[in-house]
């Protein structure tokens, strides 16, 4: 980074310097700067935080580029500080100025001569402030000496252990930085505290404790780099570095020199093999990964002979390559091993066996990570294999075991029998009571009720070839049908008539069925139905809507005097119960000229002055207007006229209506 000029140097040294006359005593309260960067005031030594520390055309992320342009050229690229360019009117002269270059504390007027990130400088005494990037630390041996000083000296600066990082009482720690290495930061309490191209991270110290420190951000998805500032150079600091990848880390160390800091030399790491080297920097030499696994083959015959290399040369289903020979043979199997270095680099398969052909034995014999797979039983249509349970029925709770190198069986076999009735399965088929009630008929079906015990054999085979003039039988021997032509009533098809009759031909020797001559009765004797036969179905019974006559009184009284008769109607096939429209005898006479009880005689135990009188509306019109009114009437009298009144052995007649209009006049 490129410092202020000298000049502004000296003005703001001597400031500082006038600001800190009341004396030499340090600060007690612990200013805002006293162990932090930060504060004000000017720039000692044109300290201006705000350029590269330590690095900026430092090689690339990986670390393995040229590194001769390194931050050396940053921090030495400074301003011209001779005392030609002081100027005459800030009464600051260098050497000796705060500020001023220097090799020694002898050079100074203060007394001191610091390392900071611009370069050896005078120091400037301080009480609590310093400028950015300085902080004021007591660098006394014994009596206190407070000064400025920088914080930035080994920022970005190599480094194996903090203390590689801490100059002038600082407490910068050595941060990692990945496979770059580690490198110095700086203290911190936020990005304003850092130089550009910095951020203030979080890391811990010695103790474990949480602080902040300034540490180089990453450009991109390149890593974040350092370099090598003279200060670092002079030192001679170095870091370790790294190569990673799937196969393991190698570590190298690269350090500050003439030309920067050097590249990464750590080698790439690589899968192990046997060639007496660390291939993946684990510290282990030759020690193969286990999954690089090894087999040892046999082979069956000599196969196709194809010339190969790999097994993946072989087209032949079932062959391998025989690396012994480089030829294509039918594989018995390959037994895997583990994969060791033998004498001269030589690969080796140690602690395999010899495949051989697989046999009954409860081994995998042929590598193939399989135990007898080539033995197994039947059992229900389906393969069994060895080591499976099995075993129906009877047999039930076995496992299918080897009997001999090539045989296999179930090993409950020894308890099948023969089948009864009894709900088992005695014989070990997978069938219950199957064949245990045969009675030899072909044409029946035998059943067993293994609860009880008991068979059944029911006809099941159906000879009837719907004709009803052949004799229809089964044959038990076979099972066939026997259709012979037969004499006997028959059907046909004509639902109207009866007594059909099969009548054989005797010349073919066939049976026809002849029509009867008998019509079929269809009267359902229900008045409310009209009945007729249809051949195809027979009888049929349609609703009418008939009418019967019905009378309920006494016998011999329905037509004399008031009794008539009345009618009984058809509804839905059915007659209603209810008959309509009859008059039965009353039980006594009504005295009104009518025979009332229907017994041949009228008004009999009836007295003259019985006069059967009711009550109608009349309307009536006089002078007055129209008025309604309640007539008295005779029975039978029409309103409004004179009326008449008839006893057992007389009739009146009176004008009641003309009486009662004369009033109203």
């Amino acid at each position: 980074m490129r410092t202020k000029s000298l000049p502004s140097v000296l003005a703001l040294t001597l400031a500082l310097t006038l600001s800190a006359c009341g004396g030499d005593e340090p600060a007690t309260g612990g200013g805002a700067n006293a162990d932090s960067t930060g504060g004000g005031g000017g720039d000692i030594g044109g300290g201006e935080v705000t350029g590269d520390i330590g690095g900026t055309d430092t090689a690339d992320a990986g670390g393995t580029e040229d590194t001769t342009d390194t931050a050396t050229a940053d921090v030495d690229d400074t301003a011209d500080t001779s005392t030609e360019d002081v100027p005459t009117d800030t009464g600051v002269t260098c050497p000796g100025a705060d500020g001023c270059e220097c090799k020694d504390n002898g050079e100074c007027d203060s007394g001191v001569c610091l390392d900071t990130h611009e370069g050896k400088k005078c120091a400037a005494k301080c009480v609590d402030t310093c400028p950015n990037g300085y902080a004021c630390k007591d660098i006394g041996d014994g009596d206190p000496l407070f000064y400025c000083v920088s914080e930035l000296v080994s920022l970005c600066a190599p480094c194996k252990f903090h203390s590689d990082c801490q100059v002038n009482g600082v407490n910068s720690l050595c941060l990692d930085y990945g496979t770059e290495g580690s490198f110095c930061g700086s203290p911190c309490q936020s990005d304003t505290d850092c130089p550009a191209d910095y951020a203030c991270s979080d890391a811990k110290d010695g103790g474990g404790a949480k602080v902040k420190q300034c540490k180089r951000k990453a450009v991109g998805e390149a890593a974040a780099t350092c370099g090598c500032s003279d200060w670092a150079t002079a030192k001679g600091l170095e870091t370790e570095c790294a190569i990673s990848n799937e196969f393991g880390t190698c570590k190298a160390t690269r350090k500050c020199g003439a030309e920067g800091l050097s590249a990464c030399a750590a080698k790439t790491p690589a899968s192990e093999v046997c060639n007496e080297l660390d291939d993946d920097c684990d510290g282990d030499t030759d020690n193969l990964p286990a999954e690089l696994g090894c087999t040892v083959k046999a082979f069956l015959d000599d196969g196709s002979k194809v010339d190969c290399k790999s097994d993946g040369d072989c087209k032949t289903k079932g062959e391998a390559c025989d690396a012994s020979d480089g030829k294509c043979k039918t594989l018995i199997g390959a037994c895997p091993g583990k994969p060791a270095c033998g004498a001269g680099g030589k690969l080796e398969c140690t602690e395999a066996k010899t495949p051989t052909v697989e046999a009954c034995n409860g081994e995998d014999d042929d590598c193939d990570g399989a135990k007898d797979e080539d033995f197994a039983i039947t059992e229900g249509g389906a393969s069994v294999a060895v080591g499976a349970s099995c075993g129906q029925g009877a047999c039930a709770g076995g496992t299918v075991v080897c009997t001999d190198a090539s045989t296999a069986a179930c090993s409950t076999a020894d308890k099948a029998g023969t089948e009864t009735c009894d709900d088992a399965d005695n014989d070990c088929d997978g069938q219950t009571d199957n064949a245990a009630c045969d009675d030899g008929d072909a044409c029946t079906t035998d059943t067993c009720d293994g609860a009880k015990g008991t068979c059944d054999n029911k006809a099941s085979v159906d000879c009837d070839d719907g004709d009803a003039c052949t004799t229809d039988s089964c044959d038990k021997a076979t099972g066939t049908c026997k259709n012979e032509a037969s004499e006997g009533s028959c059907d046909d098809g004509d639902a109207c008539t009866e007594s059909d009759t099969c009548v054989i031909d005797q010349g073919t020797g066939k049976s026809t069925c002849t029509p009867g001559k008998t019509a079929k009765d269809c009267d359902d004797s229900n008045p409310c139905t009209d009945d007729s036969c249809d051949k195809a179905t027979g009888c049929k019974h349609s609703n009418n809507s008939g009418e019967v006559e019905c009378y309920n009184g006494a016998d011999g009284t329905a037509g004399v005097g008031i009794c008539i008769k009345g009618k009984q109607i058809c509804k839905d096939g059915q007659m209603l119960a209810k008959c309509e429209g009859e008059i039965v005898p009353a039980s006594s006479e009504a005295c009104d000229g009518k025979d009332n009880d229907c017994d041949g005689t009228t008004d009999e135990g009836c007295k003259p002055t019985d006069v059967a009188v009711t009550f109608a509306a009349a309307r009536v019109q006089g002078k007055a207007g129209n008025l309604d009114l309640d007539m008295l009437v005779g029975r039978g009298a029409p309103a409004g006229k004179a009326a008449g009144a008839q006893g057992s052995k007389f009739s009146a007649e009176f004008g009641f209506y003309a009486w009662l209009s004369t009033l109203l006049k």
